[in-house]
């Protein structure tokens, strides 16, 4: 189901964040920014949604130009999310079912399962695809 946004707020949040084509390592370093501070947002509203959507098309375009995601394991991905939004630990071990699993995954001894992968898609709003051995 779609959401209904207000215009108005919209207009306003675009005006602050004004995304465009990202064409320098500065100007994607600032969209990642903005779209991190959405993605771990207790709740969005329905205008942050549609400009999450868009600075995340934004800056996954610069992504597959600059740093294909063919380069990067699933684990280094979790590596990043979690360093890059200060996650704690313990929220994952909830998905992984204890510490033990989680460190074993981050360590690489163990690969991220399906159920993992749809939980972690879950949690941080992308697609569980990415965090599974391709």
């Amino acid at each position: 189901m779609t959401q209904t946004i207000n215009l108005k707020v919209y207009s306003q949040l675009v005006a602050e964040v004004t995304p465009k084509v990202i064409e320098t390592e500065d100007e994607y370093e600032q969209f990642l920014a903005v779209a991190e501070r959405l993605t771990f947002k207790q709740t969005q509203t329905p205008e942050e949604s549609a400009l999450y959507d868009l600075v995340t098309m934004l800056v996954e375009t610069y992504e597959s130009q600059h740093y294909p995601i063919e380069q990067s394991s699933p684990v280094e991905i979790l590596l990043h999310i979690i360093e890059s939004s200060g996650i704690d630990l313990a929220d994952l071990a909830e998905i992984f079912g204890s510490s033990d699993t989680l460190n074993q995954v981050l360590s690489g001894q163990k690969p991220i399962d399906k159920s993992q992968a749809q939980a972690l898609g879950d949690k941080f709003k992308l697609s569980p695809q990415i965090f599974v051995v391709r």
